[in-house]
Order: structure tokens, then C-alpha cells, then sequence
């Protein structure tokens, strides 16, 4: 293939670099009070109303602080609050009306915590954040936890305290809050720009004036975001917990993940971010740190994260249930892991990760797409696509041709790719191969559904209730601002019933039940097509303490005033 030929033509030159690295990383050394990360992704936009990528979640957790987090092991910890609002502690109460069950959760918010032009951080800004993500002008990915929030009653004796009314119970809730974002800057832009589709989020300060202080409550503020190159983070002296070492962190937009080690052997980073190198190119770069012994230590860590093809279901092809299963036996999953991993991320059967209660890979539960070609040939034939010319299918005279979309300069998603391409060759399929900016694939492509098949990773919370990506009410549309992030339009009334059931379920075992029902649809239905469970890995100098990373969308970055040398 072209990628071969590609790989070999420029081994000597790699080589050639590699040595002149390995000189710099040894004369080269940053300042011990600035960190420079590399980040695989650039972004549109940290505001964390309408943010859709983990990448920028990095930047969030540094500077804009949710209300609760999730630490590494799974904990629930109290963030910008005094204490998670449970019914053990009295501060969650259900209650019941006609319509059914509600919940009232109250919280206080730490009497400390200010935003960074001094304004003290109320309940007006998690107020703030429920207006603005709950209209549908503005493209929420997950409209449904802002406008499961029926109210929210300030104390008029303290602002810091107030009592959130919730529509449906979930119990989880306090994990789908919106993060607080200052109302005295950002509610006068939202009622300005009113009635405009993006008017808001384009006019967000987050945007347009992304180094003003007052938008930040964490250890960091953004001092300067240069697209197409950094993010630069200092600390913000506001800031009411502990104060970082670092005096300046830069987050790098280096979209080669294959650059990210040339950038790490030159010095100019120190940090490969969990958003940073692939797998394979990790799992290489540990075996060079041991043979050349350089001083770095990589962390991998396994992630509540599902790497899958989106299968547009309005597609006039894909929407053939026996294509999609014709597709889902003929990727070989299992060599796959085998080849790119070295069995160290197992194959995907659904969207649900080992890290959940109600995940199962049993064949008397769910439906399972072994290897079988034969099997997926059958289905293609049964679907009336015949063999035709040079080893391609045709139906009414049309080629069975398929595009997958995906993140440019991914290494590991150009490899699969290409596999892909020749398993499916193997059975008369056409793949044509797409690749897009990072911006472009999540807020274009796959936000405005322009794409038949889409590689990329979901990465969750364990134990979560994706409504957000699997309910029929979060396909993202231009009637509901492009918001949701069930882009493959999968439309099911029963699942979506069992899901909004399963969020609402305090017992865990009637909440398994739910969910395995969930499952088997799921794997029957088939809107997306499971490759594989991914892991994290974050490579980092050997001597930088307090680092790590977690499996989840909580990111280390939520601890980023802990770490030092």
C-alpha cells in the first residue's frame, strides 16, 4: 500500500532525526516552572456548554471547574461544592406528584471559590449555565441534562446556596450538573445574540475574548489560544484551593500523532497528553525508553472509552439492517487487537465498557459478530447486491461504495482504516477513505450527519446512561441547533423508554436489567459498528510527580496543581 512505500521511503530520514533528537533531548531543557503538553486535537471552543471534544476537556478541567469530579479510581469527590447532595445526608430528596417521581437536590457552593476578576462564584452562574444550554438555538450535546433541571431557587440570603429541582430522577445526577460558567459575562452575550442559531457560542467570550479572567474558577486562566498552534495556560491568583507549581502550562496542537515523539525527543514538549499519542506508537515509544533508556515513563490505563464506526442509519445503503451486519462479521476485530495492539485493548462487542455493572459479552445476551465471511457474503447476497465487475458489488447498476470519515494524521485510525478498506474488499465492498481536521470531523461532519461511516471513540463516565448518544430525541438536526450526539440517527422508542427507566433506577440490579435489555438491541440493530475498547496513555519526564491519568472523561487535568518536579 501507499502508507508502506510511504513508511519505508522515509526510514532513513526518521533515523536521521531520531539521532539529532536524541543530541537535543540531552543539551535541551525547559524551565523547571513551565510544562509544554502535547495535545493530538485542536479544538473550536473550551466553553463547556457546547464543547464536544476531550480535547478541550483538558483545558476545562484546568481552568473552569465542574461541581463534582470522578477521581482516577472512580471516586465521586466534591468539587465547588461542600458535599454531594445524597439522601443519606438529607440534602436529596424524591418526590411525587402526578406526573411521577422528582428529584430536590440542595447545594451549597464553597464560600471560597471565586472567579478570576474576584466575583465571588454563586448559584446565578450554575443558573447561568442551565439558561443558556437549555435553549435550542444553542448546539448542547446534551440538552437533555439541562432540561432535566426544572428550577433552580437561589437563597435570597446566600447566594451560594440553592435548591435544584429535577425533572426525572437520576441517580448519577450530581454527575450531569452543568458546570458553572460566570453569569455577569456570559448571560448578557446569551440574551443579546437570542433567537440566533450559533449566535450565542459564537459570541461566547470564550470566543471572542478568551483571556479575560473573570471566565475562569480553577488553578489556571487561558492567557492565549493561537489556532492552529497553542493554548497557553498561567495560574490564576484567584484561585481558592491550592496554588500549582507550574507558573506556565502550553498545551501544543500537534495533529501528527507520529510528530508527538519528535517533539518529545527535541524537548519542545515534556508531556504527551492523554489526548496525545495512539496506542501503538505508545506501546513502541516504552520499549525505545527502556533500550535507550531515556528519561520518561509512560502510564496506560484502561478506559471506559468505545472506539466504533457511527453507521449513518438515512443512509440509502446503510439503512439495510443485513449490509450493517454484512459489515460487522467481515472486521475481523479480534486479529485486529492482535496485529495493532498486542492484545493489550480487547475488541468492542457495544458501547458499554468492563468498567459498567451491565456490561456483558455473553451470546445467550446479546448478539455477537464472530469473524465469518462466508456469513457477511450470504447477507450481501440476500440484500441483492451481486458480484460484478473487478471484484465489486452492484445493485440496480450502482457499485456498493462506501466512505468512512475520520480524524486526519491519527496513525492508529489510518491503520484501521486501511484494514477496513481490505477486509471489505475481500467481499465485494468499495471503502473510500475520508480524513478531516479534528474542528472539522466532530462540528461539522459528524455534528451535521454529512457521512456514511464515522471512526471515532466515545469516552464516558463509568456506570453512565448515555441518553445523549443513543435516545431518538438527541439526533442532532438544524431544528434542535445541531445538539445530541446520536449522529446515527437510531431511532428505537422502546430503547428510549429503557434508557430514561435505567437514568431514573436508584436499585442496581433493576438498572442492569434495563441496560442488558438496551444491549441486545443495540448489538440486533447495530447503528454503530464496535471495534474496540480503548485505553489511555500519557507519556511524562520520569522525575514529574503527582501525575496521573485516568480511564474516563474526568481528565488528570482535574489535579493539574498537584503536579511538580
Amino acid at each position: 500500500s501507499n502508507a508502506r512505500f510511504f513508511d519505508m521511503k522515509h526510514s532513513m530520514t526518521a533515523s536521521l532525526v531520531l539521532s539529532i533528537s536524541l543530541i537535543a533531548l540531552q543539551s535541551f531543557a525547559a524551565p523547571k516552572d513551565e510544562l509544554s503538553i502535547a495535545v493530538n486535537a485542536e479544538f473550536d471552543t473550551i466553553n463547556p456548554i457546547v464543547n464536544t471534544m476531550i480535547a478541550a476537556v483538558l483545558v476545562d478541567d484546568a481552568v473552569i471547574r465542574p461541581l463534582v469530579k470522578l477521581t482516577t479510581k472512580g471516586e465521586t469527590v466534591p468539587v465547588l461544592i461542600k458535599e454531594i447532595p445524597t439522601l443519606k445526608n438529607k440534602k436529596l430528596s424524591i418526590t411525587q406528584d402526578k406526573s411521577g417521581k422528582h428529584l430536590r437536590a440542595e447545594i451549597e457552593i464553597l464560600p471560597e471559590a471565586v472567579w478570576g476578576d474576584g466575583h465571588p462564584l454563586t448559584c446565578k452562574d450554575l443558573e447561568a449555565a442551565w439558561k443558556i444550554g437549555s435553549d435550542s438555538l444553542v448546539a448542547t450535546p446534551n440538552r437533555d441534562d439541562y432540561q432535566n433541571i426544572k428550577s433552580i431557587q437561589i437563597d435570597p440570603k446566600n447566594p451560594k446556596k440553592c435548591t435544584v429541582a429535577l425533572e426525572k430522577p437520576q441517580y448519577n445526577f450530581y454527575l450531569n450538573l452543568p458546570r458553572p460558567i460566570p453569569a455577569h459575562i456570559e448571560l448578557p452575550v446569551f440574551e443579546a445574540h437570542k433567537g440566533k442559531l450559533h449566535g450565542y457560542e459564537h459570541n461566547s467570550y470564550y470566543v471572542a475574548n478568551i483571556s479575560n479572567p473573570g471566565l475562569y474558577n480553577g488553578p489556571y486562566r487561558v492567557q492565549e489560544m493561537k489556532f492552529g498552534s497553542h493554548i497557553t495556560l498561567i495560574p490564576n491568583e484567584k484561585f481558592f484551593g491550592e496554588k500549582p507549581y507550574f507558573k506556565k502550562i502550553v498545551l501544543r496542537f500537534i495533529l501528527n500523532t507520529s510528530a508527538i515523539e519528535a517533539n518529545l525527543l527535541s524537548g519542545n514538549v515534556q508531556v504527551s497528553s492523554s489526548s496525545g499519542m495512539s496506542f501503538d506508537q505508545a506501546l513502541a515509544f516504552e520499549k525505545r525508553i527502556k533500550s535507550q533508556k531515556l528519561p520518561y515513563e509512560v502510564q496506560f490505563v484502561p478506559g471506559v472509552m468505545y472506539s466504533h464506526l457511527d453507521v449513518n442509519l438515512d443512509d440509502p445503503i446503510l439503512k439495510d439492517l443485513k449490509v450493517r451486519q454484512a459489515l460487522a462479521y467481515s472486521f475481523n476485530r479480534k486479529e485486529m487487537t492482535q496485529s495493532f495492539f498486542e492484545n493489550r485493548q480487547p475488541e468492542a462487542y457495544h458501547f458499554s465498557t468492563p468498567f459498567d455493572d451491565w456490561y456483558t459479552d455473553d451470546p445467550k445476551l446479546i448478539k455477537t459478530y464472530l469473524f465469518d465471511r462466508a456469513k457477511a457474503t450470504k447477507l450481501l447476497e440476500e440484500a441483492g447486491w451481486k458480484m460484478g465487475d473487478k471484484g465489486y458489488r452492484f445493485k440496480d447498476g450502482k457499485k456498493l461504495s462506501l466512505t468512512l470519515s475520520g480524524v486526519a494524521d491519527n496513525k492508529i485510525n489510518e491503520l484501521i482504516a486501511v484494514y477496513l478498506q481490505n477486509q471489505w474488499k475481500q467481499i465485494g465492498i468499495e471503502l473510500q477513505i475520508k480524513t478531516f481536521p479534528p474542528r472539522v470531523f466532530f462540528s461539522q461532519t459528524m455534528r451535521k450527519r454529512e457521512f456514511q461511516l464515522g471512526l471515532l471513540t466515545w469516552v464516558g463516565s463509568p456506570n453512565s446512561v448515555d441518553i445523549s448518544s443513543l435516545s431518538s430525541t438527541m439526533i442532532p438536526s438544524e431544528a434542535n441547533g445541531w445538539s445530541g450526539h446520536n449522529r446515527s440517527g437510531w431511532r428505537n422508542p422502546q430503547v428510549d423508554t429503557w434508557l430514561t427507566e435505567a437514568a431514573q433506577e436508584f436499585d442496581v440490579k433493576k438498572r442492569i436489567a434495563l441496560m442488558r435489555k438496551v444491549l441486545k438491541v443495540y448489538t440486533e440493530e447495530l447503528p454503530s459498528l464496535p471495534a474496540y475498547y480503548r485505553s489511555n496513555n500519557s507519556i511524562y519526564p520520569k522525575d514529574l510527580k503527582g501525575y496521573e491519568i485516568s480511564g474516563h472523561n474526568y481528565t488528570e487535568f482535574l489535579d493539574v496543581e498537584k503536579w511538580h518536579y
